[in-house]
């Protein structure tokens, strides 16, 4: 009777592993099956692609059928609930601070949509006919459900046809009230440049730019080999009209010309902006904002550190400019001394064992030599106490700092995720030995 009960409990648990699955695999055509035909009660032309699977850090471009009557042209994407990807319709640039947002966006619990209106009859932009969208994993795998649908003017959001997904229709913001005018860009770079040379940086003269139409403009800047702080101060136009519903939002980007790359970006909701980066040679940037009011003056206040003499120069001036920038970010102290350990690592989990003394304190510092990372990861574990700094992606660098008590060893550990990733690691003794402090 127990051998049997226990086939009896087996096959249950086998049933339970072949069903779960289907029953999730499930859940997205029936999603999209619910957005096909809620599309078409309202008149929307809908085709269903085939589904396509998207497998990790993967980026495949999916061909949109031809359609050019104009109008509307919505594209739905559906997957498991756990997977994270975006989408881009493939003439929309992958620029936050370009216009025609609803080309691009990321998805919520397995969903994405986005949307595309052809302009009114005798406006000046030429109707755009979509051919494609890009789609690009950001974490998980698994099959896409693809809908298109086409009508004269917008149809229903996914947000109200499948709320279950999406979170449902969000209710409204509560009124705080309006904020007071700000005061005058002058008066807000001089804290800000006030507050640079309390930090112990060198204030350069300020950079005025110009808006354009849309609240946005750009301008050259060279940057010599430091770190640097770039802040932009606009008129609040409610200075003149108190009552005005209005709120400033400047953000802003900085781009090194000859590579594109972007060095820093601000995509806060505060009034002004604020760039911080550190170049390891002179390097000439655009300064690109948007958000100011539509042709005004920005102001542009720069600020500059020195690079801390002591990062290592054997991986370049960009791979130390991102050490310095990280260093920078993180209020770290400069070091007094060159680094006691440096190593080089690629793509994975490596772990380098480090040699310490008794009472010293140590800081390492990583950054990306070649490639793009998904993830880079820096982890000290000194005994049975850890530190690790897990935000390296978007910097391509990280650092962690650790002491080291008696009878303890110290081993630093680096995870990077990405194709063709490579960086450098380098160690610095902060504080001497306890032998060195004096009794």
């Amino acid at each position: 009777m127990v051998r049997a009960a226990q086939h009896v409990v087996a096959g249950l648990l086998l049933c339970s592993v072949i069903v779960a699955p289907r029953a999730a695999r499930a859940d997205a055509p029936e999603v999209s099956a619910r957005v096909v035909e809620q599309w078409r009660a309202v008149g929307g032309r809908v085709t269903v692609l085939s589904p396509r699977f998207l497998f990790d850090d993967e980026t495949i471009l999916v061909p949109i059928p031809a359609d050019e009557s104009g109008g509307c042209t919505h594209v739905a994407l559906v997957g498991a609930r756990g997977s994270s990807f975006r989408a881009r319709l493939s003439d929309a640039s992958a620029d936050p601070l370009s216009p025609d947002p609803g080309s691009r966006a990321s998805s919520v619990a397995g969903v994405l949509e986005l949307r595309r209106c052809a302009p009114p009859q005798g406006a000046q932009a030429a109707s755009r006919p979509v051919r494609h969208v890009v789609i690009t994993s950001d974490a998980g795998r698994g099959a896409l459900e693809i809908v298109v649908a086409r009508a004269p003017s917008a149809l229903p959001a996914l947000v109200s046809v499948i709320p279950e997904r999406t979170g449902g229709a969000l209710p409204a913001v509560p009124d705080v009230g309006a904020l007071p005018p700000l005061p005058p860009p002058d008066k807000r770079a001089e804290i800000a440049e006030a507050r640079a040379k309390r930090e112990g940086g060198r204030v350069d003269a300020r950079k005025p730019l110009r808006a354009g139409d849309d609240g946005g403009g750009e301008g050259a800047i060279d940057l010599p080999a430091g770190c640097h702080r770039v802040e932009l101060f606009a008129h609040d136009p409610r200075t003149e009209r108190p009552g005005r519903r209005f709120r400033l939002d400047v953000d802003a980007e900085l781009r090194d010309t000859s590579s594109d790359r972007v060095l820093a970006r601000d995509r806060t909701e505060a009034p002004d902006a604020r760039l911080e980066a550190c170049v390891g040679k002179t390097t000439r940037v655009n300064l690109v904002f948007a958000g100011a009011p539509p042709n005004g003056e920005v102001m542009a206040t720069l600020a500059s550190w020195p690079l801390p003499q002591r990062l290592p120069s054997l991986w370049g001036p960009v791979t130390r400019s991102k050490m310095a920038r990280v260093m920078f970010a993180r209020h770290v102290a400069v070091p007094a001394e060159d680094p006691v350990f440096l190593a080089q690592g690629a793509s994975g989990t490596t772990p380098f064992p480090v040699p310490v003394e008794t009472g010293a304190c140590y800081l390492a510092v990583v950054a990306l030599t070649h490639g793009h990372p998904k993830s880079l990861q820096i982890r000290a574990v000194v005994g049975s106490r850890e530190s690790s700094d897990e935000r390296g992606a978007a910097e391509e660098a990280a650092l962690s700092a650790f002491c080291v008590a008696a009878h303890e060893t110290a081993r630093v550990e680096v995870h990077a995720r990405g194709s063709g990733v490579s960086y450098g690691l380098a160690v610095f003794r902060v504080k001497s030995g306890v032998w060195e402090a004096g009794r």
